[in-house]
């Protein structure tokens, strides 16, 4: 048996260094293969003829005058301009001269000065976003606007009406479940992030369940302590929802947002989703509906209460999570209480 594993070794060391020497032939044979072929292009690309000289006699031909060198202001707050007719265009070509300000005919673009604009005139950008209102969002896609409304309804049917209690009484509450969890911390000198992370968050969570927490505008720690605190109470990040404001109300003009140390000027607030247990799209449809809602919400905020999150917000919970135990921590007493909802004030 030893002799006819010898050589059955023997045999297979043969085979792999007679393919490596087959190989070793046909890579040489494709390399001088190469080579002979870029040696015939040379020889082709020498004889060819050079070009004429006349050809360097022809006169140039003239250039398009230049761009103008500064946009032309399209802000409302901006002066406006009555620009002249070119009739030399084509009918295409003036009709988007006529219809946007900073359209150059001779560019053939239409340049979106968003950070020119804040810089002329202090405007955000998502200003201009068009139909950010959800009463607008879906005007041209009908079935998506039926099943939000099929879903309001189907909400408002199921809900409870709204109850509230202080934080002191909140342990009042340990024996309840929550499907959904809602919590704006609200950080000061006496109240950081070991103290949110003491909550008792996991005793208040049924399983499966959703948590969605605020942690600022993503300068300093907040994103990266948010998630520790998720881990902590037994969540995972899932999705990070973003509300970018705007400034259509608030806007005092260009260079009067207040200052701050971050490199951008920060418009926007991040909300982590946590999840807690097994949910899977395919086959619990009976606690989560995906993909009805986007993660960004677009709001202006409210100058009575500078703190206040997007009311929003409620709506995409109860869109997504169709369970309908909801909580929500550290609400406001103006603004919180909804139906549907315990609200820990």
């Amino acid at each position: 048996m030893t002799d006819i594993g010898s050589i059955s070794a023997v045999a297979s060391t043969t085979d792999v260094l007679d393919s490596a020497n087959n190989l070793l032939t046909s890579h040489r044979k494709l390399l001088t293969y190469v080579r002979n072929s870029q040696r015939a292009h040379r020889r082709q690309l020498r004889a060819l003829a050079t070009a004429p000289s006349d050809l360097a006699n022809f006169p140039l031909i003239d250039s398009p005058e230049p761009s103008p060198v500064h946009s032309p202001p399209s802000s409302p707050q901006l002066a406006h301009r009555t620009r002249p007719q070119r009739q030399d265009l084509h009918p295409a070509k003036r009709a988007r001269v006529a219809r946007y300000a900073n359209y150059v005919p001779e560019e053939e673009t239409i340049r979106n000065d968003y950070s020119q604009r804040y810089v002329d005139s202090g405007e955000w950008p998502q200003n201009r976003v068009l139909g950010a209102e959800p009463s607008r969002r879906f005007e041209e896609y009908p079935k998506q606007q039926r099943l939000l409304g099929l879903k309001k309804e189907s909400v408002d049917a199921h809900a409870t009406p709204p109850f509230f209690l202080p934080f002191s009484h909140l342990s009042s509450l340990h024996h309840q479940k929550f499907d959904v969890i809602l919590l704006d911390p609200p950080f000061s000198s006496s109240f950081g992030w070991d103290d949110l992370q003491a909550l008792p968050v996991p005793s208040l969570a049924a399983d499966p369940s959703f948590v969605f927490m605020w942690v600022g505008s993503g300068a300093g720690e907040g994103l990266e302590r948010g998630r520790e605190v998720l881990a902590k109470w037994g969540y995972r990040r899932c999705e990070d929802v973003v509300w970018v404001k705007t400034n259509n109300t608030t806007n005092r003009g260009p260079g009067t947002d207040p200052p701050t140390t971050s490199l951008l000027t920060r418009t926007k607030q991040h909300c982590l989703m946590g999840i807690r247990g097994t949910v899977r799209r395919s086959t619990d449809s009976w606690f989560v509906h995906c993909n009805v809602d986007t993660d960004v919400i677009i709001w202006e905020g409210d100058t009575a209460d500078p703190m206040r999150k997007p009311p929003e917000m409620y709506t995409l919970i109860e869109n997504f999570c169709l369970g309908t135990r909801r909580l929500e921590l550290f609400g406001r007493a103006r603004s919180s209480l909804r139906r549907g909802w315990v609200t820990v004030l």
